[in-house]
C-alpha cells in the first residue's frame, strides 16, 4: 500500500491533522536549520575575528615586541660573563674616583633559584665627599658587569662641610653553570 492510498483512505478531517502535522515540520525545519548554521557560522566568525584582532595586533605592537625581546636577550647576555672579584673591581672603581676602602667584609654567597647566585660585600668608606661618592657608585653600578649597590647608608659628619660616612652593600650577580652528570647517574 503506497502512501498516496493511505491518504486516501484518511476522513477529510484526519487529512487536515495530517497536513498541519506535515506543515508545522516543515515549517520547523525551516526555522531551526537556517537558525542552527547561523550558530555555526557565529562561533567560526569569533574565531575568526580575534584570529584577526591578534594578527592585527602583532603587526601594530611588532616594534615593541621586537624592543622587549632585543632588551630581554640583551639582559641575559649581561649575565653570560661572570661577574669580577668584587674586592679587586672596587678597589680600582674606588682609586679611580680618588678614594680608599677602609672596611671591606664578604658576605656570603645567596641563591637566585637554581641559576643564578648573588655575592656581596659591604663597604664603609669615612670622610668622603658628595662628587666622589656619586663618582665612585656610578662605577660600580654603570658598568656592563651585572653589579648593583643594594644597600646604601650616607650619614651627615656633624659640622665638617662636604663630609660624609657611607656604608653600602655591593651585590655582584653571576648564573651558575648548569652541573653536568656523570655517566653512572646517566640510566
Amino acid at each position: 500500500m503506497a502512501l498516496q492510498d493511505r491518504l486516501d483512505a484518511l476522513e477529510p478531517r484526519e487529512r487536515r491533522l495530517v497536513f498541519i502535522l506535515v506543515s508545522i515540520f516543515a515549517a520547523t525545519v525551516l526555522v531551526l536549520v537556517p537558525f542552527g548554521v547561523s550558530a555555526l557560522l557565529s562561533d567560526e566568525n569569533e574565531t575568526q575575528a580575534r584570529l584577526s584582532e591578534a594578527i592585527e595586533r602583532l603587526e601594530t605592537e611588532g616594534d615593541a615586541i621586537r624592543d622587549r625581546l632585543a632588551a630581554r636577550q640583551a639582559l641575559l647576555d649581561r649575565y653570560e660573563t661572570p661577574a669580577p672579584a668584587l674586592a679587586g673591581f672596587l678597589d680600582k672603581a674606588a682609586s679611580a674616583s680618588s678614594l680608599t676602602i677602609p672596611e671591606s667584609q664578604e658576605l656570603s654567597p645567596v641563591a637566585h633559584g637554581k641559576r643564578y647566585e648573588e655575592r656581596s660585600r659591604s663597604i664603609q668608606l669615612r670622610k668622603v665627599g658628595l662628587l666622589p661618592l656619586v663618582k665612585f657608585m656610578e662605577r660600580v653600578s654603570g658598568g656592563k658587569e651585572p653589579i648593583s649597590i643594594s644597600k646604601l647608608n650616607v650619614r651627615k659628619r656633624g659640622v665638617e662641610p662636604d663630609s660624609y660616612d657611607v656604608q653600602m652593600t655591593v651585590s655582584a650577580y653571576h648564573r651558575l653553570q648548569p652541573k653536568a652528570k656523570s655517566e653512572e647517574e646517566q640510566p
